[in-house]
């Protein structure tokens, strides 16, 4: 093939392949290529061709670009055998040369040796062409990339190798070629005419990645490099599928999205800091939480992101583990941030035990804290009102004893006499201290009297009327929720509550003030009841505000202790507040209060509301001591009681037979039991108490009638005994008319 001129050509590349065309060049057998070399390019000044040229006296240098600038240069032929060196040639060399790459160049050497066997003898240069040809279509087919060739058009396949029909899931490369349109299968618009116009600027293109569907659907991504040739209307190029390395590479972003996604979903307030105990990641809670942003905290030291200071606080837990390189946690309360957290700190080591960061966690225990205290307070509560309750009923014992003795002197006195007077006074001592215990009780488990369905609104609107009768410098607004949901309570101990509530209110406000006092159903749910000890549900509450003086927060936490008062000595006795406290709680129900200096006091009290309805009508109360002839056997384990009760009973007129325990009082109804019509039973005896005499007497007799009496209050094991049977229940200290009530109310009842 006969060319205009000679084509000055230079060499890339200077080992045996560069000796071999050289050899070929002097001894004139590329003749009719008419080639002429003028310049070796070789980075290393031993290789065999780059020494051959320098005696040879061809131009040499070890930089290729060098090449560029040599007069008339046409073609460079590059063997280096390495892509990277080719394509960087190909985007720095001058438009007007040449590029032979190693691979063609392989090409150019067979054919050069089929041009020397023709020489010799054509049929061998027709064999060696036809070799040349098969072992080229061989490297085509076998290629570990896919080689193609399209029609710019359209994208018609006009030339593959079998890994490119494989690649996009066809048979085999005469299929693909039959079928295959490229520009049909890429999946983002405007993918292919980015593309053609980068080709069309550049003449070629390098690793443009692609999203293309295969002949199945399945969908990958191929990176192209290709050259355009205009004049023949088509591209030519290798592809290379790099569907799993873009799925190794999305997996890690993933695996990044999941890290932080996680990260930011911890509730705790986290920060990873460096060596330098400075910030280089937060997560949301840690922004949000110091009233930041992220990026605003990276750089800070955590101290002074979390406390305001310049250095670390007392006891961070940060310098014990730069200390130990081991996690610490400690406590602690930043004014800051308005609560209470658990701050924890770990060392970040790398694979080699290096110590690279440090981990520090901010835990919101503000809330926790507080149902802490509450939960401590409900059962010191608990432990003192058990105190109290017992207390209360040994106090009611000595009480009765002193009312029943005194009592008995009562009747055989004539009011004339000097000393009647005194025994009305030691009576009315003896009621003023069955309401101190009253108080007691109502502080103490089991408080409760008699229990029934009630109108709160009912009992709000007479205790407050009453209250603002006798404190008219107070000013009492009320505010009634329409259907208030009835309520179970001890109507006496309620109203009690609140006299309690509006007394401490009328003693916050000695210069006179407003009090408002509002009823109002409620649902609570679990997180506000469960802390209180009681269970959701619908409550009735009662708000009791003044516009006093207002308490301190220690005030607050004991103003419901039992004894505890902030007045001076002889305005109270420290009982009002701790017995509507009790009251409340022994009727299944929350009382807390709210307060701030000089801003008045809230007291909210919430009962649990019920489905039962009120009663219209209550019974009357006779005003005199009722009399009767019956049997009554009564137990109790303190004599002076014991000896009391039978002469009130004596009086009443009935038979009396007496038993000082439990035991004593079973074996006597035993051997009495068809004479017997009213058992009194102490609870609290030795050895066998009240429920367990009442539980045996009653096999005697399944019909037996019997009162319980005792210095504690119905509720609790009382209750349970009334339920299972007992007829009645009498507190202590009573009187003789009251006794002599509740026993004809039981005998005569049917």
């Amino acid at each position: 093939m006969k060319q205009d001129k000679v084509l000055n050509v230079a060499i890339v590349g200077g080992g045996p392949g560069c000796k071999a065309i050289m050899d070929m060049i002097f001894a004139d057998k590329l003749s009719q290529l008419q080639m002429n070399l003028i310049g070796i390019a070789c980075t290393n000044p031993k290789a065999v061709g780059y020494e051959y040229a320098r005696e040879k006296g061809i131009y040499t240098t070890r930089d290729y670009s060098d090449l560029f600038a040599l007069k008339d240069l046409d073609m460079i032929i590059e063997l280096t055998g390495h892509d990277e060196v080719t394509q960087e040639i190909a985007r720095s060399k001058p438009d007007r040369v040449r590029l032979v790459d190693h691979v063609a160049a392989r090409l150019f050497w067979d054919i050069f040796q089929i041009e020397e066997q023709r020489l010799l003898e054509r049929m061998e240069a027709m064999n060696a062409l036809q070799y040349s040809e098969d072992k080229y279509r061989s490297l085509f087919n076998n290629a570990q990339v896919g080689m193609f060739q399209t029609r710019v058009s359209d994208g018609k396949m006009l030339e593959c190798n079998g890994r490119l029909a494989e690649m996009f899931a066809y048979e085999s490369r005469e299929a693909c070629l039959a079928e295959f349109v490229t520009a049909e299968h890429y999946l983002d618009p405007g993918t292919r005419e980015r593309m053609l116009a980068e080709m069309q600027e550049t003449g070629e293109i390098n690793n443009f990645e692609a999203r293309l569907s295969r002949n199945d659907g399945a969908v990958i991504w191929v990176r192209y490099s290709a050259r355009i040739y205009p004049d023949k209307g088509c591209i030519e190029g290798v592809a290379t599928d790099i569907t799993d390395e873009k799925r190794a590479v999305e997996a890690v972003v993933e695996a990044k999205e999941d890290w932080e996604n996680t990260f930011d979903a911890i509730t705790d307030m986290v920060m990873l800091l460096d060596d330098k105990h400075q910030i280089i990641r937060v997560n949301r809670a840690a922004a949000e939480g110091l009233g930041t942003n992220k990026e605003s905290l990276v750089g800070k030291q955590c101290y002074e992101a979390v406390h305001g200071q310049n250095h670390p606080t007392r006891g961070c837990p940060l310098v014990r583990t730069m200390k130990t390189l081991g996690p610490h946690t400690t406590e602690l309360t930043e004014p800051r941030l308005g609560g209470t957290f658990i701050c924890s700190t770990s060392p970040i080591l790398n694979r080699a035990g290096e110590l690279t960061g440090y981990t520090h966690s901010l835990k919101d225990i503000t809330e926790p804290k507080r149902l802490e205290a509450q939960l401590q307070h409900a059962q010191r509560m608990e432990a003192i009102g058990t105190l109290a309750g017992g207390i209360a009923h040994d106090f009611n014992n000595v009480l009765m004893g002193i009312q029943g003795n005194t009592s008995l002197v009562s009747l055989h006195t004539d009011p004339d006499h000097p000393h009647f007077g005194h025994l009305k006074a030691i009576e009315d001592m003896v009621q003023r201290g069955a309401e101190l215990t009253r108080q007691l009780l109502g502080f103490a488990r089991g408080g409760k009297y008699e229990v029934k369905p009630s109108d709160l609104n009912e009992i709000v609107e007479k205790s407050s009327e009453m209250f603002g009768r006798t404190k008219k410098e107070v000013k009492v607004h009320t505010k009634h929720q329409k259907d208030i949901w009835p309520v179970e309570v001890d109507q006496a101990q309620i109203e009690q509550v609140l006299l309690n509530l509006y007394v401490n209110a009328w003693q916050a406000m000695p210069d006179g003030g407003d009090l408002y006092v509002e009823t109002k159903n409620v649902a609570l749910d679990d997180s506000y009841a469960m802390p209180f000890g009681v269970g959701p549900g619908n409550y009735v509450k009662i708000s009791v505000t003044d516009t006093g003086v207002g308490m301190d927060k220690e005030t607050q936490q004991r103003v419901f202790d039992p004894f505890f008062t902030t007045k001076e000595i002889g305005r109270g006795t420290g009982l009002g507040l701790s017995s509507a406290y009790g009251i409340i709680r022994n009727h299944g129900g929350i009382i807390n209060v709210y307060s701030e200096k000089g801003k008045g006091t809230t007291f909210s009290t919430y009962l649990p509301a019920s489905e039962k309805e009120i009663p219209v009508t209550e019974k009357e109360l006779s005003d005199e001591v009722l009399r009767g002839t019956e049997t009554i056997l009564f137990a109790d384990d303190e004599e002076g009681i014991l000896e009391v009760g039978k002469q009130w009973l004596k009086e009443m007129g009935y038979e009396v037979m007496l038993a000082a325990s439990g035991k004593e009082a079973v074996e006597t109804y035993e051997e009495h039991k068809d004479e017997i019509d009213l058992v009194i039973l102490d609870m609290i005896m030795p050895e066998m108490g009240g429920g367990e005499a009442y539980d045996r007497i009653k096999e005697a007799n399944p019909q037996v009638k019997a009162l319980l009496s005792s210095g504690y209050s119905i509720d609790g094991q009382a209750n349970e005994i009334l339920e299972r049977g007992c007829n009645g229940f009498i507190q202590k200290p009573f009187d003789m008319k009251t006794l002599s009530l509740e026993i004809r109310e039981i005998l005569d009842r049917e």
